[in-house]
């Protein structure tokens, strides 16, 4: 496990990394960039899917969202399941990100973690 000023990130049972952003947590661009790092470090050399759980977090800022959607996410990852509030705030959050970030990798939005882990465990080695 790893904690950053605004994330856990740890290693689901060997094959998903797994990121909890801090409730109501305002990320910056300096804190994007050492979570992400963070969850590259857990990959280790295989790419591997990745939740990110933002169902508490604040909205990002465009800059901080396109950085999350670079060349490093799909460097370290197959795929990404974002798991959002399950309310229509939570669905329009997350549907914003997709749309204006469209991410490089196959992306979808969560309210169940069991069925976002069904849906990544296609995309682990």
């Amino acid at each position: 496990m790893l904690r950053t000023r605004t994330a856990q990130i740890v290693l689901h049972d060997h094959w998903c990394v797994v990121a909890t952003i801090d409730a109501n947590a305002r990320q910056t661009i300096e804190d994007a960039r050492e979570n992400l790092a963070a969850t590259a470090m857990l990959a280790g050399d295989d790419r591997r899917p990745l939740l990110v759980d933002i169902a508490r977090a604040a909205p990002l800022e465009p800059e901080v969202r396109h950085f999350y959607t670079g060349t490093q996410l799909v460097a370290a990852f197959h795929a990404l399941g974002l798991l959002v509030e399950a309310s229509p705030f939570g669905h329009v959050m997350g549907n914003i990100y997709l749309r204006v970030a469209r991410p490089g990798i196959p992306t979808r939005l969560f309210v169940d973690r069991t069925k976002a882990f069904a849906w990544l465990r296609g995309f682990a080695k």
